[in-house]
C-alpha cells in the first residue's frame, strides 16, 4: 500500500538501536514485535512474573540513555526491551498514548529479588542526571526522574473478562488464581506482594531527605486558593483538565502540565506549552473569543493554568449531532463559518498564529456562539523574545509534510480553516492518509452526496486546503456569497449520482472481492499456532476466534463468496480456517469467552454453515456438540453481542440446519433466562442491564448490539419458532419501550440514544442506533402485523437515509452496516432508499484505497490502517457490496433466517400499517 507521506530518515535514537544490534554478542538474541525490540540471553530463563524496572527519558536523551545502559545490561545477562523507534519514544512522553504506557522507554526484567536490587542501583548510578516524565503506574527509585519499578507479569499471561469478553492481562496470586495485572496510577504492586526490606529501608531514607529539603519551600498552592475539583474533564499522561471552584471563582477550568512531559529538542516541556497558552490568552482577553486567563502557578513540579469556564460542547460534537439528525440550517452553518473565520482574523490581528485550529479546539456555547480554546501551540509573531514555535498537530488539519514543522505562518491557519469547513460540511476529517490525492477524493465524496445543502461550504474548504485562497478576505467574500445563495434542493443532483454508480459494476465488485479473498488466503500462516494473520490493535484485545475482529468474521465472508460464485473452494477456505481455530484455540470451559460477537459463540454457527455448504455431516455434528457445550452454563449478559440473545440465535440457526431437538430446548432455556432478567422502571419501561466487570454495576442500552432491540429480535425469533405468548408479550413491551424512548427528528424520523442514561447521544448506526433498532422493528412488523412496529421501522430507516453523518466505512458504526439495513428496508419499501444506497456505493468507490492500487480496500476507523475484520475492516464492506449487487444469493451473517424474507421482498406499500 502506498502512502503519501515519506519515510523519515533515522534519528539519533534509531541509529543507536542499529549500533546495539550490530554489536550484539552472539549469546544474546533479539526480536522486534512492531513496538518493542527485545534482547534476551540465550540461556536465560525468567519466571512468569516478578519485579521489573522501567526507564523514562526525554526523547532528545534517548540515544545517550542507550549508550549508558547497554553495556551494563549485557554484562549482567539481563533480558530487556526498548521502544523500536524515535517516534514511539516521543509518543511515550507526549501524552498521546494510554496512561499505563506513559513514560516507559525501557523495560528490564529481574530474574530474582537479588538481581532486582542490584539492577536498581546500577541503573540509578549510570543514568545519573538523565530525566524523563514520571511513570504513573510505577514507584520512583530514590526520587529518580529516570528509574522506576513495579511488580507485574513478564509474559503475556491473560484471561478473558466474563462480562465483556475482553482480554485481561494477569498475574497469579498466592492461591494460584489469575487476577488482573492492574496498571493504574499509584498501584505499583499488588497487596499480597511484599517489597524487599532493603528497598523499603532505602526508600524511607530518601523520603525523609526529600521531606527535609522541601519542608520550608513547598507551599500548598491549592490550599491557598481554596481549589476544589468538581469534575475531571480529561486525563492523560501529560496532565489533566478539571472543572474546579476556588476563592476567586465559583466555576473555572484548571489545566495541568506534568513535569518533563512533552519535552522537545530545545528542552521545552509541557510547562512551556501552558506558559505559552497563558501568554496568548492574556493577549486575547479583551476580544471575547477565548477564555480569560485567571491564574498560573506551579506546585510539586507540575504547572497549572486556571481559566474561564463556559458551558459548551466541541464543534466536533456539535457537527456530529447535527449530521446524525440532519438537523441543520444551511444559512446557520455558513454564518457559523463566518464567525469562526472572524475568530481567526482577530487572532491574526494580534499577531497570533493559532497553529491548532480544529473542530476539537472550537467550542459552541449554549447560545450558538463559538469560542477558541486550547491555544498551547499558538505562536506570537510580534513577540521578538519568543522562541521558535512549539510543535504539535492534529492529523488532517496541517498540510502534508508540515506535521512536525515549527509552523509560524498564517497560511497554516488558512489550511486548518479549510479543514474545519470541510468537516462542518461532511462530518469527515480531511485525513485520508492512505490516499495519495486525498483532497481530490474528499471533493469526489462531496460531489456524490444526495444532500447538497453544505456542498458549497465543503468545496470551499477543499479550495482553501488546495491553496486557492491566500487571504482571509477572499474566504469571507465567498462565505457571504454562499450565505446569500438560494436554498439548494437536496434531491437536485441525484440523476448524476445514479448515473455515476456504474463506477461499481457488479462484475468488478465480484472480481475485486475474489482477488482480495484469494490474496488474503495465500497470506495465512497455518503453521503459526498463535497468529493466523497479522492482527490489528482491536483484535489483540479479544479472543482470536471472535466475530468482530477475528477469524469467524472472515469465515462468513469466505462462505458468502462461495454462495455467490458457486465455487466450493471458498467454502474449503472457511473449513481450513475453522480447523486452525479448533486445533490451536479449542474451547476451554470457564476460560474461553462465549459471546457471539466478542467470543467463541460464532464458531459453531460458522461450522454449521460451512458444513451445510460442503454437505459435511460430521462437521455439522461437531458444530451441534460445540453449540451445546458452550451454552451449558448460564450466561452473565442478556444481549446479542455478549450474552444469551446472541447465543440463542446461534442455537436456533444450527437447529434449522440439522434439526437436533436439544438445540431448540437450550435456546428456550436462554429465552426463559432473558425474561427473568427483565427490569421494569417506574415509567413501565422494559429494560435489561448491561453488566460491567462487577454485576453490582451496569447500564442500560436500547440498541441492537448491546441492548433491548437485539434482545427483542431474539425473543421474536423464539416466538416465531415456539409460538408462546410469553415471548410475544415481551416483544411488545420492547416495542413500547422503544416507542417511548425515541426522539423525533427532521421530517418525522425516529432516532434513539445509545443508552437512556445519556438521552442526548443519538446514533443511526447498526451497533446502537436506528439501523440496528430498525432491523428488529421491521421483523416485528412482519411477525406481529403491528402498525406501530411498521411506523417505527419506517421512521428508523428514514432516519438512516436522511442522516449525513460519516463515522467509518465498516459494519459496526459505518456505511456497510447502515447499508445492510437499508437493503432490507428497500425490499420492504421498494425504491424508497435506492438514492441513499447509490450514495453509499459511490462513497465507497471514491474513498477506496488509492486508485493507483489495483485492489480495493478500506481503512479501519483510524482512517489509515487496513485489516480484514468483518465489523470494522474491509471484509464486512465487501459483503455489503456483494449483497447490494447479488441480493438473491448473498445472505447476512448472524441473523435469524427463520423470518419470511420472501415476504420482505414483496412490493410493500409504503403506507401499509401506518
Amino acid at each position: 500500500m502506498k502512502f503519501a507521506s515519506v519515510i523519515p530518515r533515522k534519528d539519533a535514537f534509531e541509529n543507536a538501536l542499529d549500533h546495539i544490534i550490530r554489536e550484539l554478542p552472539q549469546s544474546i538474541q533479539w526480536s522486534n514485535d512492531g513496538h518493542w525490540i527485545c534482547f534476551r540471553p540465550e540461556e536465560l530463563r525468567l519466571p512468569a512474573q516478578g519485579w521489573k524496572i522501567h526507564l523514562s527519558v526525554i526523547p532528545v536523551e534517548g540515544a545517550e540513555l542507550l549508550r549508558r545502559i547497554t553495556p551494563v545490561l549485557s554484562e549482567n545477562e539481563v533480558q530487556w526491551k526498548v521502544v523500536n523507534s524515535g517516534l514511539k519514544l516521543i509518543e511515550a512522553s507526549n501524552g498521546s498514548i494510554p496512561l499505563p504506557q506513559t513514560g516507559k522507554c525501557v523495560t528490564i526484567y529481574a530474574r530474582d529479588e537479588e538481581q532486582f536490587l542490584k539492577l536498581l542501583e546500577l541503573m540509578h548510578s549510570c543514568t545519573g542526571d538523565l530525566e524523563g516524565p514520571a511513570i504513573p503506574t510505577d514507584r520512583a527509585y530514590l526520587g529518580s526522574q529516570c528509574v522506576f519499578y513495579r511488580y507485574g507479569a513478564f509474559t503475556d499471561r491473560f484471561y478473558y473478562d466474563r462480562y465483556s469478553g475482553a482480554k485481561v492481562y494477569a498475574i497469579q496470586n498466592p492461591e494460584g488464581k489469575l487476577e488482573e495485572d492492574q496498571r493504574t496510577p499509584g498501584r505499583y504492586k499488588p497487596e499480597w506482594v511484599s517489597e524487599p526490606e532493603e528497598l523499603l529501608r532505602i526508600q524511607a531514607m530518601e523520603k525523609n531527605r526529600a521531606a527535609s529539603r522541601h519542608s520550608d519551600s513547598n507551599n500548598n498552592e491549592f490550599g491557598i486558593r481554596n481549589i476544589r475539583v468538581r469534575r475531571v474533564l480529561k486525563k492523560s499522561g501529560k496532565g489533566g483538565v478539571f472543572l474546579i471552584s476556588g476563592t476567586s471563582y465559583e466555576q473555572a477550568v484548571m489545566k495541568e502540565a506534568v513535569y518533563r512531559m512533552r519535552v522537545d529538542g530545545g528542552g521545552r516541556s509541557a510547562h512551556d506549552y501552558l506558559d505559552n497558552e497563558y501568554r496568548v490568552l492574556d493577549l486575547m482577553k479583551d476580544t471575547g473569543v477565548t477564555p480569560r486567563p485567571l491564574d498560573l502557578f506551579s506546585t510539586e513540579n507540575n504547572r497549572y493554568l486556571i481559566l474561564e469556564y463556559f458551558e459548551s460542547i466541541s464543534l466536533r460534537e456539535y457537527i456530529h449531532r447535527r449530521h446524525v439528525a440532519a438537523d441543520y440550517n444551511r444559512a446557520d452553518m455558513h454564518r457559523m463559518g463566518i464567525h469562526i473565520l472572524n475568530m481567526v482574523q482577530q487572532c491574526h490581528d494580534k499577531g497570533i498564529v493559532i497553529n491548532d485550529l480544529t473542530p476539537n479546539n472550537i467550542v459552541v456555547l449554549t447560545d450558538g456562539s463559538v469560542r477558541l480554546i486550547d491555544l498551547e501551540l499558538a505562536y506570537v509573531r510580534s513577540d521578538e523574545d519568543q522562541a521558535d514555535p512549539l510543535t504539535g498537530h492534529t492529523p488532517g488539519y496541517v498540510p502534508r509534510g508540515r506535521e512536525h514543522s515549527r509552523r509560524s505562518s498564517y497560511a497554516d491557519d488558512l489550511y486548518a480553516l479549510g479543514g474545519v469547513f470541510y468537516y462542518m460540511a461532511s462530518s469527515i476529517d480531511p485525513y485520508l492518509k492512505y490516499q495519495q490525492f486525498h483532497l481530490e477524493a474528499a471533493q469526489d465524496y462531496l460531489d456524490h452526496q444526495s444532500n447538497t445543502q453544505l456542498r458549497g461550504l465543503g468545496s470551499l474548504g477543499i479550495e482553501i486546503m488546495s491553496g486557492g485562497h491566500v487571504e482571509l478576505s477572499g474566504i469571507r467574500e465567498t462565505l457571504i456569497a454562499l450565505l446569500e445563495q438560494r436554498e439548494v434542493n437536496s434531491g437536485e443532483s441525484m440523476d448524476g449520482l445514479e448515473k455515476n454508480e456504474c463506477n461499481m459494476e457488479p462484475e468488478e465488485v465480484l472480481r475485486q472481492a475474489e482477488r482480495r479473498v484469494k490474496t488474503l488466503y495465500t497470506s495465512l500462516d497455518f503453521n503459526n499456532p498463535l497468529q493466523l494473520f497479522p492482527e490489528n490493535s482491536m483484535s489483540k484485545m479479544f479472543h482470536p476466534a471472535n466475530f468482530n475482529f477475528g477469524w469467524t468474521g472472515m469465515i462468513f465472508g469466505f462462505n458468502q463468496l462461495g454462495q455467490i460464485t458457486q465455487n466450493r473452494q471458498y467454502h474449503q477456505y472457511a473449513y481450513e480456517v475453522l480447523e486452525w481455530i479448533l486445533t490451536n484455540h479449542p474451547y476451554v470451559p470457564d476460560e474461553t469467552p462465549v459471546a457471539l460477537y466478542f467470543g467463541y459463540g460464532a464458531v459453531p454457527w460458522a461450522m454449521a454453515e460451512t458444513a451445510e455448504r460442503l454437505n459435511d455431516p460430521s462437521l455439522l455434528r461437531r458444530a451441534e456438540d460445540l453449540a451445546l457445550e458452550i451454552t451449558r452454563d448460564e450466561p452473565v449478559q442478556t444481549n446479542i453481542s455478549h450474552g444469551a440473545a446472541g447465543l440463542g440465535l446461534m442455537l436456533l440457526e444450527i437447529y434449522r440446519i440439522g434439526g437436533r431437538p436439544e438445540l431448540l430446548a437450550r435456546a428456550e432455556e436462554l429465552g426463559v433466562y432473558i425474561l427473568e432478567q427483565e427490569e421494569q422502571t417506574d415509567e413501565s419501561l422494559s429494560l435489561w442491564k448491561v453488566k460491567d466487570k462487577s454485576d453490582k454495576k451496569g447500564h442500560h442500552s436500547l440498541g441492537f448490539s448491546h441492548g433491548i432491540a437485539g434482545i427483542g429480535y431474539y425473543l421474536l425469533a423464539l416466538a416465531e419458532r415456539k409460538g408462546k405468548e410469553a415471548y410475544y408479550s415481551a416483544v411488545k413491551r420492547v416495542v413500547d419501550t422503544l416507542d417511548r424512548t425515541s426522539h423525533g427528528g427532521q421530517n418525522g424520523v425516529s432516532l434513539w440514544p445509545a443508552s437512556p442514561e445519556k438521552p442526548d447521544t443519538l446514533w443511526v448506526h447498526w451497533c446502537n442506533g436506528s439501523a440496528g433498532i430498525g432491523r428488529f422493528l421491521m421483523a416485528a412488523a412482519d411477525i406481529l402485523q403491528d402498525p406501530l412496529c411498521t411506523r417505527l421501522g419506517l421512521q428508523a430507516a428514514d432516519a438512516v437515509a436522511q442522516a449525513t453523518v460519516f463515522a467509518s466505512f465498516g459494519q459496526c458504526h459505518g456505511i456497510a452496516g447502515n447499508g445492510d439495513f437499508l437493503l432490507l428496508a428497500n425490499r420492504k419499501f421498494p425504491g424508497r432508499y435506492e438514492t441513499k444506497l447509490a450514495e453509499y456505493t459511490q462513497s465507497l468507490y471514491v474513498l477506496r484505497s488509492d486508485p493507483q492500487e489495483d485492489i480495493w480496500m478500506w481503512p479501519l476507523e483510524d482512517m489509515e490502517s487496513f485489516s480484514p475484520d468483518y465489523m470494522t475492516g474491509y471484509m464486512g464492506i465487501y459483503t455489503f457490496l456483494l449483497r447490494r449487487f447479488y441480493p438473491s444469493v448473498a445472505s447476512e451473517p448472524l441473523v435469524y433466517s427463520g423470518f419470511d424474507y420472501n415476504r420482505e421482498g414483496e412490493a410493500y406499500d409504503a403506507n401499509i400499517h401506518i
